[in-house]
């Protein structure tokens, strides 16, 4: 295994642990709902147009972004499309520890626990269409 996806999978493997660990979900239990739950996910997309779009203008990026992969760095400032995938999964595992942390702790599951899943599922979703809609600017691994 190659020492960035060894990293990467360290990092979501802690959001897991942390979020099975807090006492408590990303929104508030209260006013949660099936519409603000798309509206999380919409913002994600979104944000990930919109941010990489931003970047790809930036004269300082890469002149070619690499496709997403668990085997390259997340850190690169030159490659948004690492950085943004990496932060999607976290997200998705930090919710899904959330969730069993509750069950664990017998806590019952509300709508509150999809809140960071359904945001970090529009990150992943955003990073994939950004692949799309900026192929220009991909480049095979």
């Amino acid at each position: 295994m190659k020492t960035w996806a060894i990293v990467r999978i360290a990092l979501v493997a802690t959001g897991v642990i942390q979020g099975a660990l807090s006492d408590r979900v990303a929104a508030p239990a209260d006013g949660v709902s099936i519409p603000l739950l798309f509206v999380v996910l919409g913002f994600g997309i979104f944000a990930m147009l919109f941010l990489v779009g931003v970047q790809r203008l930036n004269p300082r990026n890469a002149p070619a972004w690499r496709y997403p992969s668990w085997s390259l760095s997340p850190f690169s400032l030159r490659a948004p499309l690492q950085f943004f995938h990496l932060c999607g999964y976290f997200f998705l595992a930090s919710g899904l520890g959330g969730a069993l942390g509750q069950v664990v702790r017998g806590q019952p599951l509300g709508l509150a626990i999809l809140f960071l899943p359904a945001f970090g599922a529009g990150l992943l979703v955003g990073v994939y269409l950004c692949t799309a809609v900026f192929r220009s600017k991909m480049v095979a691994s």
